[in-house]
């Protein structure tokens, strides 16, 4: 019998690298004088996981994990995930790392990165191995511990090493179980559960249909997340600096989680469709709808189709969908009979990975299993916005004296043109206690149809209406201060939004009729004047050429807008608005959507002879669907 000099030194590396693991893998007590050719032992899996928000982060995604470790400086190792979401790190990867460490998976939606985090730390290695997942629920398990975004822990991790201990993680981890623990009994799951360790398959079962079920947003600005349960729309909001104990609500009706799925699958589908560039009578696309019933923001479902399949910026593979939840369908919509199910769904509308909106949809099942949608089933448009400004001084000319102004952006328009509504009054938290009043005019502004009026509802007097003007130059807002902004955070950021139409004679508020009542929830508050700031806003912007020389030219022109984009992080680039006006208040524009990643645009000016003003306002977005107007 003679010892194995190679199995000496595999015993002796292996026992001193990272954590103290014990391996001997291929070594036996002694070995035979035969000369049998050795087997390479496989690597050893020090971690591996899922990496998930319910559907799997695949290759397809450009799925890859960055391991890093808290030395500094640090060492870091990455991989791809597999077609599952699966990925792992060898002992050999991390020999001699210091714990703990933080894991960040990036990967892509529609040409857009995203990233989503966790954490390992010595305890978790004691075994020799560890299961260590990455989903939207371990990435808020570490921002509730640091007190902000996970990926600011993640470009900062010596300044967070610390506080992400077995014990604050775990810790953390159980805090979340318990705020969510409606959703996790809904789906079978323990509230014991091991939201960093629990091994599970993406696959639409036990944790995985968990986070199919939720949605968590993130907000830097504000430094809060907001948890939805996407089986009911309803929501709790974390402040990441405190701690959260409120408990998602237990839901009355029980929902099944396959129902969702379907539904986002039909959206999906949609989206491919959409790829294809589909002509409007397209068969597999009207398969979608209910044909007769379909009806969004008063348009019917010939005039949508006509309107998305000829709309360049959604065609060729821009368009997708996210952010899907259900709720019960609102009193006053009908469903066909012969509905097995049926639903209000909310989702997000992404336009190149970016988000642009968050709309409804009535979705039913039908006798064959199928799922179909009806639109909104509204008469017009209605939603309530946050807008942030940065403008010039309203008095009729554009000047030098610049200010910033936050708060509510409603919206009224008649989508389908034969709503006839004539005013709205719009009422919720922040706002009189009578209302807002917004009525229809000839030309509308800021790309709306309905102005906000000076007044409170009984002083509308038709298209003659006193509008509101402001400081923020924007006549679609409606400025806040921080008290009417700290009503909105606390209460359910609900709106409700009448539309009435004229009655016979002159036109007024008490000689009108009721058409619809509609409600429009918020995704965030407006911020606050210590919140807003320059940061937020473009700077440098320019047109060339001048908008007022092509506007007033014998010939149409194009001109090219150019700005630098905000330095505050969270923000996307949405949409650039070219104007003319001249004295008398007649006025023209044009709008454009464009690339989140866009700093230039080409319009074509809109020609007015008289033209005195002109001006740009470029428009940029964040996650909670704040708008940031900046006019130049």
């Amino acid at each position: 019998m003679k010892t194995d000099l190679r199995c000496l030194i595999r015993a002796f590396l292996t026992a001193t690298s990272v954590v103290g693991i014990v391996f001997l893998a291929g070594c036996g007590g002694s070995s035979s004088s035969s000369d049998t050719p050795a087997v390479t032992p496989a690597p050893s899996i020090l971690i591996s996981g899922v990496a998930a928000t319910g559907a799997p982060i695949t290759p397809a995604m450009n799925g890859v994990v960055t391991i890093q470790d808290s030395a500094s400086p640090a060492h870091t190792a990455s991989t791809p995930t597999d077609g599952n979401g699966n990925y792992s790190f060898t002992a050999a990867q991390l020999s001699g790392w210091t714990t703990p460490y933080l894991m960040e998976i990036n990967y892509q939606v529609a040409g857009v990165e995203y990233n989503l985090h966790s954490a390992a730390t010595a305890s978790d290695l004691t075994s020799g191995s560890a299961t260590i997942n990455i989903t939207p629920l371990t990435d808020l398990v570490i921002a509730n511990l640091a007190g902000t975004i996970a990926a600011n822990v993640f470009k900062n991790q010596a300044t967070y090493a610390n506080q992400l201990t077995s014990t604050a993680l775990s810790a953390g981890a159980q805090a979340l179980a318990a705020q969510i623990a409606p959703v996790l009994a809904a789906q079978g799951v323990s509230s014991s559960v091991d939201l960093f360790r629990q091994s599970f398959s993406a696959d639409g079962t036990g944790l995985d249909a968990v986070l199919d079920a939720l949605k968590v947003t993130q907000d830097p600005v504000t430094n809060t997340a907001t948890i939805t349960n996407r089986l009911d729309g309803s929501k709790i909001t974390n402040d990441l600096t405190a701690t959260n104990t409120t408990v998602l609500p237990t839901p009355t009706d029980t929902v099944p989680v396959t129902d969702l799925q379907a539904i986002t699958a039909g959206f999906n589908n949609f989206s491919t469709l959409m790829a294809g560039a589909p002509a409007p009578t397209d068969p597999a696309l009207l398969a979608l709808f209910d044909e007769t019933n379909f009806r969004l923001d008063g348009q019917s479902l010939a005039q949508f189709l006509q309107e998305v399949t000829t709309d360049p910026q959604i065609l060729g593979g821009t368009l997708s969908f996210a952010d899907i939840s259900l709720s019960p369908v609102p009193d006053g919509v009908t469903v066909p009979a012969g509905a097995t199910a049926s639903y209000k769904v909310n989702f997000t509308v992404l336009l190149s990975g970016f988000l642009n909106s968050r709309e409804e949809f009535i979705a039913y099942k039908n006798a064959s299993g199928n799922w179909i949608l009806m639109g909104n089933q509204r008469i017009a448009k209605v939603r309530m916005e946050v807008l942030e400004t940065s403008g010039f001084t309203f008095n009729g000319t554009n000047n030098s004296t610049s200010v910033l102004c936050t708060g509510l952006y409603p919206q009224v328009s008649d989508e389908g043109g034969t709503s006839g509504v004539n005013f709205a009054v719009v009422t919720g938290p922040g706002l009189p206690a009578a209302g807002v009043l917004l009525f229809k005019t000839a030309t509308g502004t800021n790309g709306n149809d309905f102005t906000i009026a000076a007044g409170a509802p009984d002083t509308y007097a038709g298209a003659t209406t006193t509008a509101k003007t402001t400081d923020c130059g924007f006549t679609s807002l409606y400025p806040l201060a921080d008290a009417a902004i700290a009503e909105i955070a606390a209460s359910p950021m609900t709106y409700t939004v009448k539309l009435y139409q004229d009655g016979a004679g002159a036109p007024s508020f008490t000689n009108s009729t009721l058409l619809a009542t509609y409600t429009s929830t918020l995704a965030a508050p407006p911020l606050t004047s210590t919140q807003l700031s320059s940061a937020l806003f473009v700077t440098a912007g320019s047109a060339t050429p001048s908008i007022l020389s092509l506007a007033t030219g014998s010939t149409a022109g194009t001109t090219t807008v150019s700005w630098t984009a905000p330095t505050a992080a969270g923000l996307f680039a949405s949409s650039v608005h070219i104007f003319v006006s001249d004295q008398s208040g007649v006025n023209d524009s044009v709008s454009k959507d464009i690339p989140g990643t866009a700093t230039s645009a080409s319009l074509a000016v809109p020609q007015l002879a008289n033209a005195a003003n002109a001006g740009v306002t470029v428009n940029y977005m964040d996650n909670s669907f704040r708008t940031y107007w900046t006019t130049f």
